[in-house]
């Protein structure tokens, strides 16, 4: 017992000791995306995070799926997406430890689901005149790299503030439909579920500004 107690307070000892950044990006909030930030710091001018957020807006949708004929019968679909983003920051001045001007890397993986969509089926409309409207739910999956840069305000207690940006490109990004028939649908706009800036630029961009807190780093 005594030997488990040294080592729990070993551990603990070092846990305070290391730095770790909790945050909340407050931009976020304004586009329906709601989620926690973390980061680690390796040592004064470089760390390694993950930050993971969960919408229930899709800021892709171009207003098509908002027409009675394209969208579920009550005039909207439900709409969800997670975002896993790692990242490593180096920066260039570090005053409290990890603060003041950083580059970095990121990935994103990207999931979202809509569920609920109508569509037209013409099966059958040439003998009978009569369309129908059954529904399909539509699936994503993306994954992207990119760079970004950015600064952080670290205050003399436990506070700070962040703003980043960044830009990347989606290596894959996948659209699955539920109903085959979905995907003959010339009304379908397949954009309205990826990412897609314009036509079809497969591009991140990331903006971001965060308020966290820190705990350890002794005196940083």
């Amino acid at each position: 017992m005594k030997k488990l107690m040294i080592s729990a307070l070993l551990i603990s000892g070092l846990t305070l000791k290391a730095q770790h950044d909790i945050s909340v990006d407050v931009l976020g909030f304004a586009f329906s995306k709601y989620g926690l930030g973390y980061e680690y710091g390796i040592n004064p001018s470089n760390s390694v995070g993950i930050n993971v957020n969960f919408s229930s807006k899709n800021m892709f949708d171009d207003g098509i799926s908002n027409n009675p004929i394209y969208a579920a019968k009550d005039g909207k679909y439900a709409y969800s997406e997670m975002n896993i983003v790692p990242e490593y920051k180096a920066f260039f001045t570090p005053n409290k430890g990890n603060d003041g001007v950083y580059l970095g890397l990121y990935g994103k993986f990207r999931t979202s689901k809509a569920a609920g969509n109508t569509y037209s089926d013409t099966t059958g409309f040439a003998s009978t005149g009569n369309l129908k409207y059954p529904t399909t739910d539509v699936s994503t999956t993306g994954l992207a790299l990119g760079v970004m840069g950015g600064y952080k305000w670290k205050t003399s207690g436990v506070l700070f503030l962040e703003v980043t940006a960044g830009v990347g490109k989606f290596l894959m990004n996948n659209v699955k439909y539920s109903s085959v028939k979905a995907e003959d649908d010339p009304n379908f706009n397949q954009e309205d579920y990826v990412p897609y800036i314009g036509s079809a630029l497969a591009v991140d961009i990331r903006i971001a500004v965060k308020i966290g807190i820190r705990i350890g780093g002794g005196s940083q």
